[in-house]
């Protein structure tokens, strides 16, 4: 792995971590022990490295976004790709808890955000298209664009929130995954496999 991927990466963890505002690019370098001018070489400064992340997530997101009509061929599909959305999340989940920071406190990312939430609100519609395909959800296109625009809403206040802080990662986005079921549970004919579980999600 080259330096600029150790900058990425050690980044990601202290922004997860600590939050963006908190971490410097001093922090970062101090961290891998590398000297300040060495990580400036890579990166300009924090907001350069934000931005590359930013990049990465808007990345990972498309790789999502071409695979939804090979992979969502049945509702359990869904809920699996639903899975695979919030991993991307929590992965990157520093840009979606401090975006009033990235919007107004580093001023060169605000047009490079508006366009990842843009995105996301694009996938979240696309994936109750799709699921209507799969089993109708008997409403008319304004409101499953409004129910797809709550889930979005849902999601990204889940990365912000641990609805259990005793459990794993994973555990807690299939707790969030069960929350964002339970507003489609009245749209659909029968509950997922994930709603259908009566016991609690154990720890792994």
């Amino acid at each position: 792995m080259g330096t600029r991927e150790r900058i990425l990466d050690a980044s990601l963890e202290l922004f997860n971590q600590e939050g963006t505002a908190a971490i410097s690019a001093l922090t970062i370098a101090t961290s891998l022990g590398i000297s300040p001018g060495n990580l400036y070489y890579h990166f300009r400064g924090k907001e350069e490295i934000l931005a590359a992340l930013l990049a990465e997530c808007d990345l990972a997101l498309a790789r999502l976004y071409r695979r939804m009509d090979q992979e969502l061929n049945t509702p359990v599909d869904f809920e699996a790709f639903l899975l695979s959305l919030l991993r991307v999340g929590h992965h990157f989940r520093c840009l979606f808890r401090d975006q009033e920071a990235l919007r107004f406190g580093q001023p060169g990312l605000a047009q490079t955000w508006r366009r990842q939430l843009r995105q996301i609100r694009q996938i979240s519609q696309l994936l109750l298209k799709r699921l209507d395909r799969l089993t109708p959800l008997g409403i008319p296109e304004e409101e499953r664009n409004r129910l797809a625009d709550s889930l979005m809403l849902s999601a990204l206040a889940s990365l912000c929130f641990e609805l259990d802080p005793e459990r794993d990662s994973e555990t807690q986005l299939l707790l969030s995954a069960r929350c964002l079921l339970t507003l489609l549970q009245p749209y659909l004919p029968e509950p997922t496999p994930l709603l259908a579980q009566q016991e609690p999600l154990s720890n792994h």
